[in-house]
């Protein structure tokens, strides 16, 4: 049937390759990119950047002009899959298992990438098709929403008791446009950041973004991937010199997260109205928070930590429903921040902890 609204079932998320920027026409899975698999929610969206200014004379305004191309932001919501189906897509190397054992940021490339949304035209109709895992009937009428140069500028996870673990992902990027599809293909959205225009840009096919294009992961549905509860993480604490609630061994753990801010400073250069560059801003200070029932206390005090401050090691160790993957998070160096004890009325003690890292450029 015709379409009076664009419903969830309608829509999907397809994470293209890196580099954004190409003048060779991209098609196939491996260059096209592939869909995000268990994606909550997605926003996408622009301010525009004004210079405002009065003169002697007047009370109005005497300039009112866009100084420069606004930045485009984007932010995604999935579910996490030990798997990391969608970190693979984002160019973290940690999520590549042929990489296990090194930093969840090694050598990340920053280099950025295109999004498309994909509306189907059909308000009955669901985007993908289950059974083969791919883009179901797309048309010339299907519109594409694309988003170019996106750079990853956050990246969270969160556990919690009876809740499926979370993950909240945001980008800068520099351009978006909306297209209709011609035969499965767009306009590659992005801009070259060098010269500061889209001259000579290429195609995407969306056609084969169905399959991931990774031979590691062509055994695993990007539609149904194994997922994870609450059962399947097992966390590694250690005690905090300051005494208090103990949160190793048989501590009652019931939120565990972890949050990286990834600050950028944007380059320009006279003659392009686009950054040239994102840069990332290195040590990248991101926090880890924990959250705890109280079940008693060990003594210890705080007055040492000015002079004999200790650091923490933390591992989340995570594996899938199916137990066919298994991923283990581990922190190093972490350095207390935050401690508070809170109680309510016919309530039970929660004690929270928050805990500081520096990612360092590897």
């Amino acid at each position: 049937m015709a379409r009076d609204i664009l419903k969830s079932n309608n829509s999907i998320v397809i994470a293209g390759q890196r580099p954004a920027f190409a003048t060779a026409n991209r098609d196939g899975s491996s260059m096209s990119g592939a869909y995000m698999s268990t994606v909550q929610s997605v926003s996408v969206g622009f301010s525009q950047q004004r210079q405002k200014s009065k003169q002697l004379s007047s009370q109005d305004l005497s300039i009112n002009n866009i100084t420069r191309m606004p930045d485009v932001d984007l932010s995604i919501s999935y579910y996490y899959t030990p798997a990391m189906l969608n970190e693979n897509l984002l160019g973290l190397v940690g999520a590549n298992p042929s990489y296990q054992g090194t930093g969840f940021f090694e050598g990340y490339t920053n280099e950025d990438q295109n999004f498309y949304i994909v509306n189907h035209e059909n308000q009955g109709a669901d985007i993908i098709n289950n059974a083969a895992s791919e883009l179901a009937n797309l048309t010339t009428s299907s519109e594409v929403i694309s988003i170019g140069n996106a750079f990853l500028t956050n990246y969270s996870l969160g556990f919690s008791i009876g809740s499926v673990p979370i993950v909240s992902t945001s980008y800068k990027c520099s351009n978006t446009t909306i297209q209709n599809l011609t035969s499965s293909e767009v306009k590659n959205p992005a801009i070259n950041l060098q010269l500061g225009n889209n001259n000579n840009v290429g195609t995407v096919s969306l056609e084969d973004a169905g399959v991931s294009g990774l031979d590691y992961y062509s055994n695993v549905n990007r539609f149904t991937p194994p997922l994870c509860s609450p059962t399947d993480v097992n966390v590694t604490l250690q005690n905090l010199q300051i005494g208090g609630a103990p949160i190793s061994g048989d501590a009652h753990l019931q939120s565990f997260s972890f949050n990286i801010p990834i600050n950028r400073v944007d380059q320009f250069g006279l003659g392009s109205d686009y950054p040239y560059n994102r840069k990332v801003q290195y040590p990248i200070q991101s926090d880890v928070n924990l959250e705890f029932l109280v079940s008693g206390f060990a003594t210890g005090e705080i007055a040492n930590l000015i002079t004999n401050e200790s650091t923490y090691d933390f591992d989340i160790q995570v594996i899938d429903t199916n137990e066919e993957y298994q991923n283990t998070f581990s922190f190093e160096d972490l350095r207390l921040e935050n401690s508070s004890y809170s109680m309510n009325v016919n309530d039970q003690m929660n004690y929270s902890l928050s805990f500081s890292l520096e990612i360092k450029n590897q």
